[in-house]
């Protein structure tokens, strides 16, 4: 579907009123819950086929590289190849996101480590974004500090706009995370000449793995 005709029929829907609901990530959920007047967390949007293929088309057409829509235990096991080829021998990553892999060593530290490892709260199917909320275990440095980041983004958690996500996060309750961060591709930055770089602010790679069936 071409990009105004696809924006033009979420608009229409937005304003009617109908169309299916996204799921909303757990910790997200507690936010909405925890914060008085806070609206639930939902997305007006087309089937979840189509947010797929847009976020998939825009997030690449930005310089990454997403690998299928494996399930889980395929997509750890992708992740643990590419790692042993790639030379990737420490990942960072929060612990709750690791797993028993003699290809992979985990620590905490990202300075310390070739790729960090995430797990997306949202996609955003228009931008092509990843967003993830940092906490105490979920380290902002995870996503930002090593040469190469890979995120797992379960599909349910793809929604239509950014505004899908900002609701969720609206009010100043506690739950509110210490940061949001998105990221729609490799770190790039030009000169005033002009001359694009890659990789000097940030991660010069970026592979999302978007799981089938989550």
């Amino acid at each position: 579907m071409e990009r105004e005709a696809f924006l033009a029929r979420l608009r229409a829907r937005r304003m009617e009123g109908g169309g299916s609901r996204q799921a909303v990530p757990a910790a997200a959920e507690r936010n909405a819950a925890s914060t008085p007047g806070a609206a639930p967390a939902t997305a007006t949007a087309p089937a979840p086929t189509d947010l797929i293929k847009l976020f998939v088309a825009r997030l690449t057409a930005r310089g990454a590289t997403v690998v299928g829509a494996p399930p889980r235990p395929a997509a750890r096991a992708a992740l643990a190849r590419r790692g042993g080829v790639r030379g990737w021998l420490h990942v960072a990553a929060a612990s709750g996101l690791s797993w028993p892999s003699s290809a992979l060593h985990w620590t905490t530290e990202a300075r310390e480590a070739q790729l960090g490892l995430c797990e997306a709260d949202w996609a955003v199917a228009e931008t092509g974004a990843v967003v993830v909320c940092s906490s105490v275990e979920v380290r902002r440095g995870f996503s930002l500090v090593p040469p190469v980041v890979a995120f797992f983004v379960p599909v349910t958690r793809i929604v239509a706009a950014l505004g899908d996500v900002l609701r969720t996060l609206s009010g100043d309750g506690p739950e509110l995370p210490s940061a949001v961060t998105l990221i729609s591709g490799p770190s790039g930055t030009s000169d005033i000449a002009g001359t694009h770089v890659v990789g000097v602010h940030g991660p010069g790679e970026v592979f999302v793995w978007a799981l089938a069936g989550e």
